[in-house]
């Protein structure tokens, strides 16, 4: 395979971001989930069995299997007890599509894991030293570090980072083309970005300005994001939910009206559906206290 060159701007300009690495027991197990926005990614599984409908197929991974997800939607099961090594992260390019997306959402067997998973293992005691294992909920809840933290934590997640491609270069994963859209493109993005959480989204706003139809651009978002504009403002707010659960101490109740939400119940229903468990346990276990 040709290798992609990218010019040092280019580089710099990647939208990295690295989510979360975890082990230890899944978030939710036993039933099926809703049709979820997810980041890519890579997990192995050390024990368990998981079970993921993407794409019209469904994809079982059993112990010592990895699987790279694809950024966009899916729907997930786990068997009870299932444990899990997971990373999560945010590649794109400059103007937000993703930097891969074709040819992920794939199982990969034991032997051929062996690379990532201890890439993975490394990585993990790097973020979370002194620790044998940690929960999704914990891993992704917002953390402090001092300065040389950070820069561990950041050449940690490099490193894995070139492991996970070299994984994907032998599998015949490549980059995705940038998009080479216009700026118009660019500007309904930035305006998505900007979007407030709180308000119901509207492709016709969106749209304004440009030569766009709404169907149009929602297919155009849709390739460019790897999942709809919808799917992936309601990440963002589940997002912007668990940074204000596990840092702040403001009554749940003008979290969820702040997010679009008339009834706290209808939040609570719709929080323990993306993260597993209800806003209040998602507080206590961040360590902060209030009502």
């Amino acid at each position: 395979m040709n290798t992609l060159l990218l010019s040092p701007d280019i580089w710099f300009s990647l939208r990295l971001q690295w989510l979360w690495v975890y082990r230890g027991a899944v978030p939710l197990a036993g039933e099926w989930s809703d049709e979820i926005a997810v980041p890519a990614g890579w997990f192995w599984v050390e024990a368990g069995l998981v079970k993921i409908r993407v794409e019209g197929r469904e994809v079982v991974i059993r112990p010592g299997d990895g699987f790279f997800t694809a950024p966009g939607t899916r729907r997930q099961w786990f068997a009870e007890g299932t444990r899990l090594m997971s990373v999560g992260l945010r590649s794109d390019w400059p103007d937000g599509s993703p930097l891969f997306k074709s040819g992920l959402n794939v199982r990969q067997g034991t032997r051929a894991s062996l690379p990532l998973k201890a890439a993975t293992e490394a990585l993990f005691a790097a973020v979370h030293p002194g620790r044998e294992e940690m929960g999704y909920r914990e891993a992704v809840a917002p953390a402090k570090r001092s300065l040389p933290g950070w820069s561990v934590h950041e050449a940690a997640f490099q490193s894995w980072f070139s492991v996970y491609l070299g994984q994907l270069r032998k599998m015949g994963v490549a980059p995705q083309p940038r998009s080479g859209k216009d700026a118009r493109l660019a500007r309904v993005l930035k305006r998505l970005e900007a979007w407030p959480l709180g308000e119901s989204l509207k492709l016709g706003r969106l749209a304004a300005g440009s030569p766009w139809s709404e169907r149009r651009l929602h297919d155009l978002l849709r390739d460019q994001l790897g999942m709809t504009a919808q799917a992936w403002l309601e990440r963002r707010k589940l997002e912007a939910a668990k940074q204000r659960l596990a840092t702040e101490d403001t009554a749940l109740k003008e979290i969820a009206y702040q997010l679009g939400f008339r009834h706290p119940p209808h939040f609570t229903t719709w929080f323990k559906r993306h993260a597993g468990l209800n806003p209040m346990a998602y507080r206590a276990m961040g360590g902060v206290g209030g009502a």
